[in-house]
């Protein structure tokens, strides 16, 4: 039905395959592989009074839609193409055999028309799966070398640290051992502000420590989402390839 009207059209069914991707391909066919421009009323795709070379040299008013039929194994998609020469007077096989006979083959190689289509979409879709990939595994590859750049100025860092840490403890064993022998206080507040000093650089040797274990663990992690990265590029581009060709 065409609002009101009763047209007389040829339908085929699709199967395993949702109505609104056939509905795309079919549109995409004949917006693509004849040129025609059309809109949707009532349901239906709408082509009027255009030419269509697939089913013969005059003008026609093409109309067509799609619905799900079946249930879970045996669900499918009907297309309905209806073609008149105006005025709503539909194409069948007892007024116009050979059309009819067009637009059936034309209906019968449609699904491999839709196969084609369904291609498309996964090679688009594929196309920017690769790219979102890309994008993910050149920040993974940043934050790696931001956080090489900091675990190695955390080693510096540490390393310097130790040394302070060396060199304070001998500062207090000197003023121990200059305490010892003269018991001055001055010796002994020295001793109590080089000790807390010596506290403090062991607090950021601690810290520091942390940091690199929380940095390590950011590496090792960012290691397993790069070689995850590249196991999905390499299985979507293998698929691309496998499509394209």
């Amino acid at each position: 039905m065409f609002g009101k009207e009763q047209l007389n059209g040829f339908t085929i069914n699709i199967a395993q395959t949702p109505s609104n991707i056939v509905e795309n391909a079919m549109a995409d066919k004949f917006e693509k592989n004849f040129l025609m421009k059309g809109s949707k009323k009532k349901g239906y795709y709408v082509y009027s009074n255009q030419p269509c070379s697939a089913f013969g040299e005059a003008r026609y008013d093409v109309y067509f839609t799609t619905a799900e039929v079946g249930k879970k194994k045996n669900k499918a998609t009907q297309v309905t193409l209806v073609v008149s020469t105006g005025n709503q007077n539909c194409i069948t096989f007892s007024n116009d055999p050979r059309t009819s006979r067009n637009i059936v083959a034309f209906l019968e190689a449609f699904p491999n028309d839709v196969e084609a289509y369904k291609i498309t979409l996964r090679i688009n879709e594929l196309k920017d799966e690769i790219a979102s990939l890309e994008k993910d595994r050149t920040n993974l590859e940043k934050d790696q070398e931001k956080a090489k750049q900091k675990a190695t100025k955390i080693n510096e860092d540490m390393q310097l640290n130790v040394a302070q840490v060396e060199a304070k403890t001998a500062e207090i064993a000197k003023l121990q051992e200059n305490y010892n022998q003269t018991h001055n206080e001055t010796i002994k507040e020295q001793i109590s502000t080089a000790a807390k000093e010596k506290q403090t650089l062991q607090k950021s040797q601690s810290s520091m420590q942390k940091s690199l274990l929380k940095l390590n663990d950011e590496l090792h992690k960012n290691d397993v989402k790069l070689e995850e990265n590249l196991k999905n590029l390499d299985k979507k581009r293998t698929e691309l390839q496998q499509l394209q060709r």
